[in-house]
This record gives C-alpha cells, structure tokens and sequence, in this order.
C-alpha cells in the first residue's frame, strides 16, 4: 500500500495499450467522397493535420460488458429491453433493468429512464399511508370531514438516471501517420466478373484512459428530480433489509454489507482480458491490454493519462511524466502503483529503464511495482481486499 495509511480510496483510475498491428476494430461505414463506394473505413478524427484512427468510448465499452458477462456467468445480464412504444408501435425509450441491487452491470455502467415532464409538479393519487400521514399531522380534524376527502398528492416528476461510475476515453492512436493499410477483396460470384472492396485497415497502438469511482459502488442517490434508485426498489430492498438509508443524508441509500470490492474486481478483471473489435474473422485481434499502469486515488482525477508514445516503431512509457504525475499525486495515492508490460512489447531500452527505476519498489515513498498486465490488475485487487 501507499505510505499514506490514512488515505481513503475513493476512486480507481489507469491507462492501458493495446497492440493493433493490422485491425480494424471499429468501422465509420464506406467512402462516400470518393470514387469507390465500396472502400469500409475505420473512424478517424483530425489532429489538425493527419487523420487518426480511434475506438469509440462507446464501442469498447460494450467489449467490456460483453467480457464482463462471458467471464461472471453466474451474475445476470442487464440486457437492454423496451421500455414504452409510440402510437405507430415503435421503441421510443429503452433501457436495462436499472437495478443496480441485484444487477452489477447496473451498478457499475449505470443507466437512465428519462420521464415525460421531468421536474413539473403532478397529482396522484394518494394511497391510505399518504392519507393516514397527512391526518395525524393534523392538529385538529372535524369529525364531520370524511378522510376519503383527501384523494390526491402533489409528487414531483423524477427520472430514473444513475451516472456511470465507470468512465473511459475514446482509444485513440499512438501513430499519426503511416498507420494505413489497404486490403483488397473480391466477392467471387457464380457467374459474372467478381465484386472488388477495399478495407482500410490500421498499423498501431491504441492508447485509452479508465476510472472508476470506487466509493459510488453499492451507493444510490435520490434527490431533487432525480433519482439513482427507483422510489419502488427502495421500498422493497429496504423492507428486505438489503439497502438501508445513510446516516448523514437519508437520501442516500447504501447496500447493507456492501462487497465493493468484488464488484471492482469483476470489472478490472474483464478490462484485464478485454476481448472484443469490429471484422474479428478477418484481421483478428487481441485487444487486451499489453501495458497498463492503475492505482487506487482518494480523488477523481484522472491522473495517468498521455503517458504512451512511439519510438523508433516500438511503444513506450514516457517515464518522465510518470514519475512526475506519481510525485504531484503521492499523497492522494492509496494503493501502490501498478505497471504491467507484456515483455519485450515496449521499446528495449525503455523496457530496461521502466524496471531499473521501479526495481526498489520505492520513488519518494510511493510504492511502484512492474509485472505482467494481469498480475498488475491482480495486485491492484489483492489491496483492495486488504483495505475492506
């Protein structure tokens, strides 16, 4: 652990490289300026002066949850449904199960119901409670007043939303230029001359920057408008004694005997082994990380990010920023910092200078160790375990 023992982790945040030598792992449909209008591409931004390849935030996110599932077959599935349909019998809003109670998927990627009229006053009507409450805090009532008189409340439209504990970049790449590659294809029909398409394809690594707020996990709440935690799941997981009201805010709600731990260690593990990308049959591709440096925070900040670059066509760790982000931050460092590298995947001399400087596990009384990927995401667990 960090010297600091007093610090809380609050938050867990990290970066990560994954080795996309001939991929395509997320496509932005084909060339329509062009003279081909069968040429697929793979998204791409500006920098101002190249086209880069990228990953949608939102694309390996859905790597992750389908890895989350396939490696936790025991946990069930938030899967999206329909939630209401238009007069033509169409979806207009839909959404997972938005139980984070009995949904971890729920709980870590969060969801959101918007209602109709959001934050207006409406009347309902009152159940015999409502109405029970309303009468004894009157001081006075006339016995000739029938109570069924009192037949409606005022309650406040809420929508259901709980923000994503879990928050990620977009995967963008380390190379700038060079990175295009051009495969040429045919579709051989029966009869006639053969259909020709192009994919264009990259030659790179992709860099991408993770957090998780640790201290949200199993922790829902409901205020104003809006609500984490539907007003009808709260009255059944507090009447079953699984939820119980903060003792400091009564509109927080926290799950009884809460196992954050375990729920982090699902997801970091499923980061750990990633699997997942677009045209996998044709440019199959290992798209768990092959370097990642995470730690635990008792902040949000997203600390370890831009710390990857190219050299001489081999990725490296750009070890001057690291040390400097690991001193700005020791002391709101509450793990060690983990770095783990698939050997011999980062440049050699700079493979050499990671472990030499990390090799007494001490800088300026942060501790930092180096091992593989995985061990790295397992130690990082091992401490959190510790800190429950």
């Amino acid at each position: 652990m960090s010297n600091n023992g007093n610090n809380q982790l609050t938050h867990i945040t990290g970066t990560f490289l994954i080795h996309a030598e001939g991929s395509f792992l997320n496509g932005a449909g084909l060339d329509t300026s062009g003279e081909f209008r069968n040429f697929v591409l793979p998204k791409t931004y500006s920098d101002g002066r190249n086209r880069v390849p990228y990953v949608s935030s939102q694309a390996w996110r859905r790597w992750l949850r389908t890895t989350f599932r396939d490696e936790n077959p025991n946990e069930p599935a938030a899967e999206i449904k329909v939630l209401s349909k238009n007069a033509k019998g169409n979806p207009d809003k839909i959404g997972t199960q938005m139980n984070p109670i009995e949904f971890v998927e729920d709980d870590i990627f969060g969801y959101m119901r918007a209602a109709q009229g959001q934050g207006r006053a409406k009347e309902t009507e009152a159940s015999e409670d409502d109405l029970a409450l309303e009468l004894d805090a009157e001081e006075a009532v006339e016995d000739s007043e029938p109570k069924s008189k009192k037949k409606s409340k005022t309650e406040r439209v809420s929508s259901v939303m709980r923000p994503s504990p879990f928050s990620s970049s977009i995967l963008k790449s380390l190379r700038n230029s060079g990175w295009q590659g051009d495969d040429e294809g045919y579709v051989h029909l029966k009869e006639g001359t053969p259909l020709p398409y192009k994919t264009r394809f990259y030659n790179t690594h992709l860099q991408g920057v993770f957090g998780l707020n640790y201290a949200r996990l199993g922790v829902f709440r409901n205020e104003g408008d809006r609500v984490e935690l539907d007003e009808a799941l709260v009255k059944q997981y507090l009447a079953e004694n699984k939820i119980r009201a903060n003792e400091k805010n009564e509109n927080v709600y926290e799950v009884i005997d809460n196992k954050r731990s375990d729920r982090a260690a699902m997801i970091l593990r499923a980061l750990s082994i990633l699997r997942g990308g677009a045209k996998q049959a044709q440019f199959g591709t290992d798209v768990a990380p092959k370097a990642i440096i995470i730690a635990g925070l008792n902040c949000g900040n997203l600390i370890f990010n831009d710390l990857f670059e190219e050299k001489d066509g081999m990725p490296t760790i750009k070890l001057g920023a690291l040390k400097e982000t690991i001193e700005d931050y020791r002391r709101r460092l509450a793990t060690s910092v983990f770095i783990g590298v698939r050997d011999g995947y980062l440049h050699s001399q700079n493979e050499t200078d990671l472990r030499s400087w990390a090799g007494n596990g001490q800088m300026n009384g942060s501790n930092v160790r180096v091992s593989s990927p995985i061990t790295a995401v397992e130690s990082l667990i091992e401490q959190l375990n510790q800190a429950v």
